[in-house]
């Protein structure tokens, strides 16, 4: 009997047909969605932040009660990079490399955060890069290449996403945000003080945020927190938040293993802050995964007077190596095993009652599609 992974079969419980209201009601399916994104991450980086903290768990390997992992190549190339990546989750399907909410055939498909907007679910992007990079785009934008930065802005406009923080704020029109019904927030204060159905906070004025070695602090932390306060207000329908640790990725990209620790233990401080939210809510379905692995690091030795593992790098691009997902709350059992990153979005819909199918079994690698290097 072929195996089914749909929800309702494994729990014994009546899911919603596609584009309904999803069933909250029922402890069993999520009512909120978080999706946790260390850009970069995979095994040897959570390890080496681990290493550096050695008399504490950290809360990614704490929190799991499920634990999978996701096949990371693109519809394109072996190697994906990040605009295909993080579409892959957005949208379900993959797509080309560079590509952002658009499929293979370079056309449109609604995102996650576009789906449970409709749905009245409230909504956020919480990152540590500016709100037009690859990730946090790719789930309110639509374009064919990642470094579209003022056509991306254009889709933010739109208003889908009721809660945003990161940089970029050279990018973006103080009055357009306005017009369009945001509450435009500079600084930390701000972001926090902040008060209005819809919110945009920048880390500066600023084009870039720092990273921890240069001064960040807890920015991340702070800004989840906000995040969580101002989306969990929508108590009917629930909410949907992509948070970002984005800069694991650039330390990889530079083969700097001290930039990786620092941003990957902030990210961790940050998953800490949603686990005790999730926890207390008893709603909240928490999945932390990555787009890739950046630098296929690997871990040769300790320095016990520095307490830091050593580091390996076998590259400064991205790899192919599966990233692991980790899961927690309602459901979260559909995350256990092998699959293609696009089924991360399917788990996800099937979680929340939203989707009245079965999802095919990973696809065996096909060297033949999967060619090319990224650029």
């Amino acid at each position: 009997m072929k195996r089914s992974i749909f929800l309702g079969i494994a729990l014994g419980i009546s899911a919603t047909s596609f584009g309904q209201s999803p069933v909250t009601s029922d402890p069993r399916l999520a009512k909120n969605v978080i999706v946790m994104i260390g850009d970069g991450t995979g095994l040897a980086q959570w390890w080496a932040a681990q290493a550096a903290r050695p008399d504490s768990s950290l809360a990614v390997f704490s929190m799991a009660d499920a634990l999978g992992l996701s096949l990371t190549s693109s519809a394109s190339n072996f190697i994906t990079d990040s605009g295909a990546g993080a579409t892959a989750i957005s949208i379900g399907e993959k797509t080309q490399n560079r590509m952002i909410g658009v499929a293979a055939d370079s056309m449109p498909r609604e995102t996650l955060l576009e789906f449970y907007k409709k749905q009245g679910k409230s909504t956020g992007i919480v990152v540590t890069c500016g709100l037009t990079h690859a990730t946090p785009a790719a789930f309110y934008a639509h374009v064919p290449s990642r470094y579209m930065a003022p056509e991306i802005a254009e889709y933010f406009y739109q208003g889908q996403v009721d809660f945003a923080v990161g940089g970029d704020y050279p990018l973006f029109s103080e009055k357009r945000l306005q017009k369009a019904g945001y509450k435009v927030a500079i600084g930390l204060d701000e972001i926090e003080q902040a008060n209005c159905p819809q919110i945009v906070g920048f880390y500066s004025k600023d084009k870039e945020v720092p990273s921890m070695q240069n001064g960040r602090g807890n920015f991340l932390t702070r800004s989840t927190d906000k995040a969580l306060t101002h989306l969990s207000q929508n108590d009917s329908a629930g909410f949907f938040l992509l948070i970002e640790g984005s800069q694991i990725d650039w330390g990889g990209h530079d083969n700097n293993s001290e930039y990786v620790v620092q941003e990957a233990l902030d990210f961790d401080r940050c998953i800490h802050r949603v686990m005790d939210f999730a926890k207390q809510n008893g709603q909240t379905l928490v999945i932390v995964t990555a787009d890739h692995e950046t630098g296929g690091m690997s871990l040769v030795d300790y320095d016990t007077e520095h307490t830091r593992a050593s580091a390996a790098w076998s590259t400064h691009e991205h790899s192919g190596i599966p990233v692991p997902v980790f899961a927690t709350g309602p459901a979260s059992q559909l995350f256990i095993g092998t699959y293609q990153n696009a089924h991360i979005y399917h788990k996800i819909k099937t979680a929340t009652g939203d989707l009245n199918e079965e999802i095919s079994p990973s696809v065996p690698f096909d060297p033949s599609v999967h060619r090319g290097e990224i650029h």
